[in-house]
């Protein structure tokens, strides 16, 4: 279309596909046209000088609700930004990677649907809900009313997968402050169970493994038939088929290490330990003697753990003369068959295969020191010959210490973006992060969401190979049992109007959270006590359960707000003693850890230093193409 010298000039906003292109006229003050092409596939029809209308009314939401976008998008795509994912994508890695549904994220949305029906608040959490979701903008509420309509739209069988049942089923009655911390309890153990066992209703249902028994000839020898493989990961000298020194990784060999001065630089020195061996050994090496604190839990893998009435035997290593008997909490392997045909022989798998579990709990009043741990099975399998009660053969160790009262730090240092989200040609990233970061008591008891413990970053034109500073500390506190650290981050809209949409959706949920968390933590530790009765002590597990929690409810919720795309989420707990042993010269640094996150990020953490300080370096790809890094620095103070 040509202009003539005497039409106005035209500013045109270009966008990919079927999006519209608005043509809005600059130089006559006193003429303003919106142009719509609509591409049909044949003849284009343009629409010019409209009548002059009114805006529209707009109806409260409750009583006419947004149309339900196509993509899920509540909120509009800001000129210039990037391309979004559609609801489609997000949700597909969550329903892939995620076992247990979010109780946090089907109660804000239970809370929201209520506000919007014009419901009055009915308890204590919705009378703070209620409070933020009042302080929203009508354009807020209308985003918020369009993520609802959204969350209903979606199938059942899926919502159910992601959403808590229990609340996303209530209609448009309450969720109550006894009622979510129930919910929110069972949600973490059985996260908890899955960090443990690798199955989410271990904790709950205890169950034994398979009888497995062989017939000895001579030639054959008396192989044991109750073994130790794995003690908290690490593979034992008991590991079948048997392994050579060679297969060993280094955390799983004994070290020796020193922190010496070289150049004014402190520099970390260790070496494999081959005399004195504090426990086994293999070709003439120390296999490792894990640390474990008083009143903390061991995971035991193995096979023949078919009985649930195990126990766990403690033998002090002399000079020291205490023996303790414990009870053990059993999760027996339902996959592993149990034979298998070899050259035409039927034959018992009774091997490390097989991957029967136990815990057990260190003693809180067990002295210090080395101690020799033998798996006390009764015989219920209905074979008497093999006796009345089998033991676990060698012996492994494991060394108790006291348990730690030290005040720790962590700070973060910077954001480094190795990759941005593709396509890079489109334009630079806008980048949003939240840190909470939740102290976890002694007796399993979470600490409240606080201003002082939640931590937020923006970052706008960040580019492939930038890198910006993030120095501040997230964490720092004594007498804690651990930590549970939730590492949430988004690419979002730089355009002003949507970015503050998106920001403050963002922080009203999180404030919703906040109060949600505070109001019920209290009733989440009484849950700690059946883990500390099921042998959990105060492992890393129950951190990490708390940490997938919210990390998945503010994941899922800003999925439902659209136009943020999810590009780091991370959800890491430390025990006092995982802390310790990080910042103590005594230990070599911890080894390499991947895992991918509930949203499909693959996280790897990677040991940088370790001095006086511990630093590590924790990478993020995204299925978008993106690389970030976070690096984080631990003190003990």
């Amino acid at each position: 279309m040509k202009r003539t010298k005497d039409q106005p000039k035209f500013t045109t906003y270009k966008e990919s596909g079927s999006r519209r292109r608005d043509l809005r006229a600059r130089d006559d003050p006193c003429c303003e046209m919106t142009i719509h092409i609509h591409n049909q596939g044949g003849a284009v029809n343009i629409y010019n000088c409209p009548p002059v209308v009114q805006p529209p009314v707009v109806e409260p939401p409750t009583e006419h609700p947004p149309e339900l976008p196509p993509t899920g998008d509540c909120i509009p795509l800001a000129l210039g930004s990037k391309p979004k994912k559609s609801l489609q994508e997000k949700l597909l890695p969550l329903l892939a990677n995620n076992q247990v549904p979010s109780v946090l994220a089907a109660a804000f949305f239970q809370t929201a649907r209520r506000f919007l029906l014009g419901r009055n608040p009915a308890n204590a959490l919705e009378t703070t809900a209620f409070g933020v979701l009042q302080k929203l903008s009508p354009d807020l509420r209308r985003v918020l009313a369009c993520s609802l309509q959204v969350f209903d739209a979606v199938p059942s069988e899926i919502r159910g997968q992601l959403f808590a049942p229990e609340i996303s089923g209530l209609g448009d009655q309450p969720v109550g402050p006894s009622q979510l911390a129930e919910l929110v309890s069972r949600e973490l153990l059985q996260r908890a169970s899955l960090e443990v066992f690798g199955e989410k209703d271990c904790f709950t249902e205890e169950r034994p493994g398979l009888a497995r028994f062989v017939s000895f000839s001579d030639d054959v020898g008396n192989p044991p038939l109750l073994g130790i493989c794995r003690i908290n990961g690490l593979r034992t000298n008991a590991f079948k088929p048997r392994l050579r020194l060679s297969d060993y990784t280094p955390d799983e060999l004994q070290q020796q290490c020193t922190l010496e001065v070289v150049d004014d630089q402190a520099k970390l020195n260790c070496r494999v330990q081959t005399e004195n061996c504090p426990g086994n050994q293999v070709e003439g090496t120390c296999l490792r003697v894990i640390e474990v604190a008083q009143g903390q839990a061991v995971t035991l893998e193995g096979y023949n753990f078919f009985n649930i009435d195990a126990r766990v035997r403690l033998e002090a290593k002399p000079p020291g003369t205490v023996t303790r008997e414990v009870d053990a909490h059993v999760c027996g392997d339902e996959t592993t068959p149990l034979t298998e045909i070899v050259d035409g022989v039927e034959l018992v798998i009774l091997d490390c295969r097989v991957q029967d579990q136990m815990i057990f709990r260190v003693p809180e009043d067990l002295p210090e020191g080395i101690y020799g741990i033998t798996v006390v099975l009764p015989n219920n399998s209905g074979n008497p010959g093999f006796g009345a009660v089998l033991e676990s053969f060698p012996q492994q160790f494991i060394q108790v210490v006291p348990s730690v009262t030290a005040t720790f730090q962590i700070a973060t240092e910077r954001l480094d973006a190795v990759d941005e989200t593709s396509p890079s040609w489109w334009g630079s990233d806008e980048v949003g992060i939240r840190i909470i970061a939740i102290p976890v008591a002694l007796d399993l008891t979470p600490g409240e969401i606080t201003e002082d413990n939640t931590h937020n970053f923006r970052f706008g034109n960040v580019d492939s190979g930038d890198d910006r500073d993030m120095s501040r500390v997230i964490f720092q506190q004594s007498g804690v049992g651990g930590v549970a650290l939730s590492i949430i981050g988004f690419e979002v809209d730089n355009e002003e109007l949507y970015e503050k949409q998106i920001e403050d959706l963002g922080a009203a949920f999180e404030e919703i959270l906040k109060s949600q968390w505070s109001l019920i933590a209290t009733a989440v530790g009484g849950a700690a006590g059946t883990l500390t009765a099921l042998a959990l002590g105060i492992s890393s597990a129950w951190g990490t359960a708390i940490a997938v929690a919210i990390t998945l409810a503010i994941d899922l919720a800003f999925a439902y707000f659209g136009r943020a795309d999810l590009i780091i989420e991370d959800a890491a707990a430390f025990t006092a003693l995982d802390l310790a042993t990080r910042l103590s010269p005594n230990f070599p640094l911890p080894p390499v850890l991947e895992f991918t996150s509930a949203g499909g990020v693959d996280v790897k953490v990677e040991p940088v230093s370790k001095d006086v300080q511990y630093i590590e370096r924790r990478k993020y790809d995204g299925d978008d193409g993106s690389e970030y890094h976070i690096t984080l620095r631990y003190n003990r103070l």
